[in-house]
C-alpha cells in the first residue's frame, strides 16, 4: 500500500510519530464520535485513512466499525492501528473493500510467526550484525522516538537496520515491523528474532530493535491487549542485544537502576545508554542539562534528551565506541567499576 496523503482518526502519540518520522502528508484528523458530534473531516484530501487508537474501550468498537465503513465506502483506503479488531476478520469489511476495490492493512497478524519463521530458524547460525535493542521504564517513555532518532544519528557511521513493534513502524521507514500483542505468546521471541535475522541478511552493521511498555509493567491489564512485561520480557530475549538502551519516563534514580538491574540481569548485556522523556517534567533547559548530568555520574552511563538534544552528540559518540571499540569500552567499564568500588 502506497499512502501519500492521509487523514488519521485521532491525535495521540501515534500521530506524533508519524508527524515527525513518516514521509506522509497528514492533512487532517476525525473519525465518528456520537458523544462529541466532531467533524469527520470529509473535505480533507487524502488517499489512506489511518486508524491510529491501539486500544480500544468496548464503547468504542462501534465507532471504530462504522468509521472504517464510512471511509471505504468514500473510497479510501485503511490503515488500521486497532490491536484487537481487524478488518480482516470482519466478513462486512471483506465484501465492502472489494466492491469499493479499496486496499487494507491491518498492523496486528496473530500469524506473523508464519512470516519470519524460516528466518528464525535461519537466526540460530548466527546473527552478523550488532543488535541495540530499546527497552523503556513503562509506557510513554520514548522508546520509538529513541530509536528513531538514534536510526537518524547513527547513519552518519553505520549501514542501519531496524525492527520496529509499533504500529507506525511500517510508515517510518523501518525495515521490519512485528506487533508482538497478539502472536501466540510462544512464538512472540523467535519472530522478533526472524525479524531481526531479517533484516541482518541485508549486511547491516547495526540494527535498531523498538521495545515495547517495560520489565515491570502489569502484565494483567485484562482485555487491552498490552501485555506489560510479558511482552517487554519477549522483545528483549528475541533480539538477543549486544547493547541496551534504555528509555526512561522518570528521573528516579532508583527506578531507573531496577530497570537497569534486572534487564542486564536477563540479558547478560550493559545498557551502555539512557535516554529520558522529559515531557511533563517542568524544567528550565540548564535545570534538566544538570539532572541529565547527576544521573549519569551516579550511574556511570551516558544519559540524554534525544527530542531537545541535550548530550546528544556525546550519546552518540558512546555508542559508536561501543561498537567500533567493543573491547576498550569493557576494559573501561570494568575499570570504572572496580575504581568506583574501592571508593
Amino acid at each position: 500500500m502506497i499512502i501519500k496523503a492521509a487523514k488519521l482518526s485521532h491525535k495521540n502519540k501515534v500521530s506524533d510519530g508519524l508527524e515527525k518520522f513518516a514521509n506522509i502528508s497528514i492533512t487532517g484528523y476525525g473519525c465518528i464520535d456520537h458523544d462529541r458530534n466532531s467533524s469527520l473531516g470529509d473535505n480533507y484530501n487524502y488517499d489512506t485513512f489511518i486508524w491510529t487508537k491501539e486500544i480500544l474501550e468496548p464503547s468504542e468498537v462501534e465507532i471504530w466499525k462504522e468509521t472504517i465503513i464510512h471511509e471505504m465506502k468514500k473510497g479510501k483506503n485503511i490503515y488500521n492501528m486497532a490491536r484487537l479488531y481487524r478488518i480482516n476478520d470482519y466478513r462486512e469489511f471483506l465484501h465492502i473493500a472489494k466492491r469499493y476495490n479499496i486496499e487494507f492493512f491491518d498492523c496486528s497478524n496473530p500469524n506473523s510467526f508464519d512470516d519470519f519463521k524460516k528466518y528464525a530458524e535461519m537466526g540460530i547460525n548466527g546473527i552478523k550484525s550488532k543488535v541495540i535493542t530499546i527497552m523503556g521504564t513503562s509506557r510513554r517513555s520514548g522508546k520509538f522516538t529513541t530509536s528513531m532518532v538514534l536510526k537518524r544519528e547513527l547513519e552518519k557511521y553505520f549501514e542501519i537496520g531496524t525492527v520496529g513493534t509499533e504500529p507506525q513502524a511500517k510508515l517510518c521507514s523501518i525495515d521490519e515491523m512485528v506487533i508482538p500483542q497478539l502472536i501466540p505468546t510462544c512464538h512472540v521471541a523467535s519472530t522478533i528474532f526472524g525479524a531481526v535475522k531479517k533484516v541482518d541478511l541485508k549486511n547491516k552493521d547495526l540494527i535498531i530493535v523498538s521495545g515495547q511498555t517495560g520489565i515491570f509493567s502489569n502484565p494483567l491489564e485484562v482485555g487491552t491487549g498490552r501485555g506489560g512485561g510479558v511482552i517487554s520480557l519477549s522483545i528483549l530475549l528475541g533480539s538477543k542485544p549486544d547493547y541496551i538502551i534504555l528509555a526512561s519516563n522518570t528521573v528516579d534514580i532508583e527506578d531507573i537502576k531496577r530497570n537497569i538491574n534486572i534487564i542486564e540481569l536477563l540479558s547478560g548485556k550493559k545498557v551502555i545508554g539512557i535516554t529520558i522523556n522529559s515531557k511533563n517534567l517542568n524544567l528550565n533547559e540548564k535545570d534538566f542539562k544538570d539532572l541529565l548530568n547527576d544521573i549519569s555520574y551516579k550511574l556511570n552511563i551516558p544519559v540524554a534528551d534525544v527530542v531537545k538534544g541535550i548530550n546528544l552528540d556525546e550519546f552518540i559518540e558512546n555508542i559508536v565506541e561501543n561498537v567500533k571499540y567493543p573491547f576498550l569500552t569493557e576494559e573501561a567499564s570494568c575499570f570504572t567499576e572496580r575504581a568506583c568500588h574501592h571508593r
